[in-house]
């Protein structure tokens, strides 16, 4: 695991290459590397986190032996032993990495050829200087990241820090963005936060040279082509793809373990992990104080039934003190409150180990989610009661639910029931998050001049691409092409490259993905029971308390936390004179979420964390008021 910085028809000077990968250094801190070709076409800079061929010939910027191909590369490429021996009788290799059979795996196939072939996660740029012609490519999910800029030359980077370093300045804030971050918690791929630097999309790659920028799809997903197999044979293939998807990810010259959070999916790896891997397993997790939140007891009931090494502790908060790290990590505002204790436990993994795998993409492929089984109730619902009744119940009902219910709440379930009832499948499937139903009332005439009138295109963009015959498989695929990528791989790349950990999901493997869109959704969600297949999967080696009882996520107790340790602080930062002379939101709402929030009327957890994120990240990117080695505390 590595980050990458580059430039193509500019000159950047090195001392700008090498601040830029200093910025990079997290990511990579075995080694690293300058490239500049004679004519200063491109340049490429490199971090690395030695995972495959610990020595000097695994080194990157790798460069072919006729001087034609450069190439910098970040993740992994799990078929690579099997491409290197196609490879092995045209080409000589001089180290066993699989960067070295990226490369020639594009001398013998071309761009499109070589992707259509590795399966992994990865994001690449590789130089054909013959072509004149510089290519970026990312995996199909989308695990790792990918920046560029076209402002002054076209410029790249695995991380947003490291790609404001290579720039000259940091470009105006995308106002359209900042309300696509108030209203999902992140900011959507291909946008950030930032004017004219965007992400590459996951599954698409890039071709920059004399005709300019191209970006094109290279795969996509089918859930059309289902397979009628009976459940018990449906068992076994995904047993057998899944076990090979995790011996797949034991493969590393480094330390092998988990992040064990007590959930099906994680416990299912680990379970595979133990069946698979020579050595004893290690698995870290992290849990709280407060009973409701923690999972660490059903984390414990996974490692004795393995008897894996395992290890564990209690976050407390202390968002105080680590909150500009974090942030300056991700380089643009992100609010899922449980980046905290992911970042945490990848903090605790560390200590024992290099690689870890996670559970990533049980619910997107399975059915984990509350929204495909309300998708198939609200089909039903919308046949029984009539759209005038629908649409006039809706809003008293939803308001009453919103007022009371936090994120764990049994009656979300039931609001979002009621929400889909109204709507169109289509619009269903843009939920609300963050303030997405209080935009009139938080942001300022000013800010909404500059918007427009509705952020939920990119979901409903999804939602027209999806092949599925029926909602529930609609809805898996939207949440595998927006959620997933634009929030939870996010999450967990940047939390544990932060501590140069890498992080590798066998659930996401490419072929268990393509066969799990075969199966047939009913197979997935049984009445109102979620992932059915997969926990019947998972009862072959995990214990039931695990698998049967509430979901609850990686969630941190917020609520509680910003009634008490870090109310004042939250308080102290959203009503500075810094925050209000922004002039996005309205006083009087923001004075009015922190009061119904503090004295319990409300729970407005997710959004005055939302807020709370942005002013710090305004604070670090833009007023260079803050660093990110600074601790939040009075007079904020």
């Amino acid at each position: 695991m590595c980050g990458f910085v580059g430039a193509v028809g500019t000159r950047v000077e090195v001392d700008r290459l090498v601040k830029a990968c200093e910025a990079l250094r997290h990511r990579g801190p075995d080694s690293g590397g300058i490239y500049r070709d004679k004519e200063e076409r491109v340049a490429l800079g490199f971090r690395r986190l030695a995972i495959l061929d610990l020595t000097p010939q695994g080194h990157q910027p790798m460069v072919s032996a006729d001087g034609r191909v450069a190439l910098v590369f970040n993740g992994e490429i799990y078929d690579f032993q099997a491409l290197r021996k196609e490879l092995e009788d045209k080409y000589s290799f001089r180290s066993t990495t699989d960067t070295e059979v990226l490369l020639h795996g594009y001398r013998e196939w071309g761009i499109e050829g070589l992707l259509k072939r590795i399966h992994g996660m990865f994001a690449f740029a590789l130089w054909d200087s013959d072509a004149g012609e510089l290519y970026l490519a990312r995996d199909c999910v989308g695990k790792k990241p990918l920046y560029y800029s076209l402002d002054g030359g076209f410029m790249f980077s695995s991380t947003l820090p490291a790609l404001l370093a290579l720039r000259n300045g940091t470009p105006q804030v995308d106002p359209a963005a900042l309300d696509l971050f108030l209203t999902y918690m992140s900011v959507p791929q291909p946008f950030t936060i930032f004017q004219g630097i965007y992400k590459l999309p996951p599954a698409h790659f890039a071709t920059y040279g004399a005709q300019g920028l191209r970006v094109k799809r290279y795969w996509d997903l089918s859930f059309a082509k289902k397979e009628h197999r009976t459940e018990g044979d449906w068992l076994e293939a995904v047993d057998a793809e899944l076990r090979q998807a995790v011996r797949r990810r034991l493969v590393s010259d480094v330390p092998v373990g988990a992040l064990l959070s007590g959930g099906v999916d994680s416990s299912l790896v680990v379970s595979m992990m133990a069946q698979e891997s020579r050595r004893r397993v290690t698995t870290v997790t992290c849990g709280f104080r407060e009973e409701a939140f923690n999972e660490m007891p059903y984390a414990s009931l996974v490692a004795r039934r393995w008897e894996t090494e395992h290890h564990e502790f209690v976050l407390e908060p202390q968002a105080s003190s680590i909150l500009p790290e974090l942030v300056w990590h991700f380089g643009e505002p992100f609010a899922d409150p449980s980046l905290l204790p992911t970042y945490y436990v990848a903090r605790a993994a560390k200590q024992h180990m290099t690689v870890v795998l996670n559970g990533d993409g049980g619910d997107e492929l399975f059915g984990g989610y509350a929204r495909p089984v309300v998708a198939r109730a609200a089909e039903i619902y919308r046949a029984l009661v009539p759209a005038m009744v629908r649409s006039q119940v809706a809003p008293p009902v939803l308001e009453g639910l919103r007022r009371i219910m936090g994120p764990q709440s049994a009656l979300r379930k039931a609001a979002l029931l009621v929400e889909a009832g109204r709507q169109s499948p289509r619009e269903a499937f843009t939920y609300a998050r963050g303030f997405a139903n209080m935009r009139l009332d938080l942001y300022t005439p000013a800010f909404l001049r500059q918007l427009g009138t509705d952020p939920h295109q990119h979901y409903r963009d999804a939602w027209d691409r999806a092949d599925g015959a029926n909602d529930v498989d609609r809805s898996l695929y939207g949440d595998l092409v927006t959620y997933l990528p634009d929030q939870l791989l996010v999450k967990m790349d940047v939390t544990t490259m932060a501590h140069s950990v890498e992080a590798r999901s066998p659930l996401l493997d490419r072929s268990l993905v393509e066969m799990a869109a075969r199966i047939p959704a009913s197979l997935k969600i049984k009445g109102f029971r979620t992932k059915y297949l997969l926990k019947r999967l998972a009862e072959r080696y995990v214990p039931k308390e695990v698998l049967y009882r509430p979901k609850r996520g990686f969630n941190m107790p917020l609520a509680e936390w910003m009634r008490g340790t870090l109310g004042s602080l939250v308080t102290d930062v959203l009503q500075s004179p810094e925050a209000i002379g922004r002039g996005f939101f309205n006083v009087a709402t923001v004075q009015r979420l922190l009061s119904e929030h503090q004295s319990g009327r409300a729970d407005h957890a997710d959004r005055l964390w939302t807020l709370l994120v942005l002013e710090v990240w305004f604070r670090l990117f833009v007023d260079g008021t803050l660093t990110r080695y600074d601790a939040l505390g009075p007079g904020m």
